[in-house]
């Protein structure tokens, strides 16, 4: 199981709990320096609540692939 969290390190608090984090043995840090914009989080919650309410459809790997295959052969 993985859960993210975004925790604002400019507390003594949150330092400390960061800190306390980095020694348990089954925390795995990993660091980016890429953050998404608003812009691109409203894009991205759009599409989810299209996706939720049935507007659009996702794909598979195996059916997105027989689709490409299908296309080829056409």
């Amino acid at each position: 199981m993985t859960h993210h969290f975004s925790i604002d390190g400019s507390s003594d608090k949150a330092k400390a709990l960061l800190e306390y984090l980095r020694t348990l043995e089954f925390v795995k840090e990993e660091s980016s320096d890429y953050v998404l914009t608003d812009e691109h989080r409203n894009i991205l919650e759009d599409r989810r609540a299209n996706r939720m309410s049935g507007k659009s459809q996702t794909y598979s790997w195996d059916e997105t692939k027989n689709s490409i295959q299908k296309g080829k052969s056409d």
